[in-house]
């Protein structure tokens, strides 16, 4: 009887909320008035409803469990199997039913009392399976009903054709798709620098679409807030590489030579390459993560349809401040890595701050300064092309835009440490 004096209670208060609903002052008794009497109306066109519900909850609470008994006797091992077996119910777990060791060659499962099941009953005869198969057991399912039966095969044909492990493809067929993979790879990359050089060539005549927003930003990122790990990390490899370099020339007495072999050695390599590798880091993967997700947003589609194209709009601004602050970050690296071997210089050799000032200047000379100023300025369109492109590269997800950014930072110093490596005998050759 509740069951019926709440559902119409609940259908009244719908009625009374619709749009056409007019509610006055001290009408609340008058509808508490029709509500019951529209319950009691109901509950006489049905008087066992009350009954009904009743057993509905009754036969819920009384519904059997999941079961699975096992019973070894006259040289036969049986397992029975009853009850209501569902995904949403717990059903019987092997440890608690099967032993650890049994002599008998087969097992039997037959039904008893099994009143429905779903596909968590195959599931079980599953494990059942696999446990029978570890101990060479055999599982005979001849007695279950013919529907159990087909899914329980269909099932485990499922899951053999998945434990499959995939052949092995020959040696040629992955070399050939490696292959042609890195020659897709090598296309994209030549495209997208072809796009890069042909928007740098057309920028004087149509600057419309160069976001100078961006390039002040971004100038910003790369040069001023990058600034105090950049100093810190020069100090630090700065400090350490006058450290041993003294070390290994006092074996000859020629400690006092670490100032100029550091000096020429942090204006050349070491300064621009720690900088490099710090901006690519940190600033080529920020390129990456924007650009990636302005392409997972469908921004960059967006942008494209509007007739605005995406390297003059997001790559071109980016490279163009990664080449403005290069060469200064590189200046400050240089100072901050020669604070190293001046206080090597001064806390171990006893050399005052003039005497180093003027060993330097005897070591180091201006075309020292400006090679390691063009190995940056080619570091900034390795690092700005790298990150920009694989933001372009991204797929439209999560994962792919994580992917993109340790692409950036990796390809980025692969490039970076290649093109360094390149400029040693270029120089050489050239009588620098």
């Amino acid at each position: 009887m509740d069951f019926w004096i709440i559902g119409s209670f609940r259908l009244r208060v719908m009625r009374l909320d619709s749009p056409s609903r007019q509610w006055r002052k001290g009408e609340t008794g008058t509808i508490l008035r029709r509500l019951l009497k529209g319950a009691s109306a109901v509950t006489a066109i049905r008087p066992d409803a009350g009954r009904a519900g009743s057993n509905f909850k009754m036969s819920k609470e009384t519904e059997l469990k999941a079961t699975a008994v096992f019973a070894e006797s006259a040289g036969a091992a049986v397992l029975s199997i009853g009850g209501t077996w569902r995904l949403t119910e717990p059903f019987p777990h092997l440890d608690e039913i099967l032993p650890r060791e049994t002599h008998e060659a087969e097992i039997r499962v037959v039904p008893q009392e099994l009143v429905k099941w779903d596909s968590s009953l195959p599931l079980f005869l599953l494990r059942v399976r696999a446990w029978c198969r570890g101990r060479s057991i055999r599982l005979n399912i001849a007695d279950l009903p013919e529907t159990l039966k087909q899914l329980f095969q269909l099932i485990a044909t499922s899951e053999e054709r998945a434990a499959d492990a995939k052949p092995t493809p020959p040696a040629p067929y992955s070399f050939g798709r490696t292959l042609r993979r890195w020659v897709a790879g090598w296309k994209d990359s030549a495209g997208f620098i072809g796009r890069c050089v042909i928007g740098s060539v057309e920028f004087p005549t149509a600057p419309r679409h160069f976001r100078w927003k961006t390039f002040f930003l971004q100038m910003e990122e790369a040069g001023p807030k990058a600034l105090p790990i950049i100093g810190l990390i020069c100090f630090l490899v700065g400090l350490t590489f006058a450290y041993e370099t003294s070390i290994q020339l006092r074996r000859f007495g020629l400690q006092f030579y670490m100032i100029g072999a550091t000096g020429t050695s942090i204006f050349r390599e070491i300064g621009p390459l720690i900088a490099a590798i710090l901006i690519c880091g940190r600033t080529g993967a920020a390129f990456a993560a924007h650009i990636a997700n302005m392409k997972l947003g469908n921004e960059i589609d967006a942008l494209e349809m509007v007739g605005v194209s995406p390297i003059s709009f997001l790559v071109l601004p980016r490279i163009a401040a990664l080449l403005l602050m290069m060469p200064l970050t590189t200046l400050y690296s240089d100072l901050c890595g020669m604070l190293g071997p001046l206080t090597i210089a001064v806390a171990r050799l006893d050399v005052p701050v003039t005497g180093f000032l003027v060993q330097l200047q005897h070591s180091v000379s201006l075309t020292d300064v400006v090679v390691g100023l063009v190995k940056s300025i080619v570091f900034a369109v390795l690092i700005g092309l790298a990150g920009t492109l694989r933001g372009l590269q991204s797929e439209k997800s999560s994962a792919g835009l994580g992917r993109a950014v340790t692409s950036a930072v990796v390809t980025g110093i692969a490039a970076v440490l290649a093109a360094d490596a390149l400029f040693s005998p270029i120089l050489e050759h050239l009588g620098y």
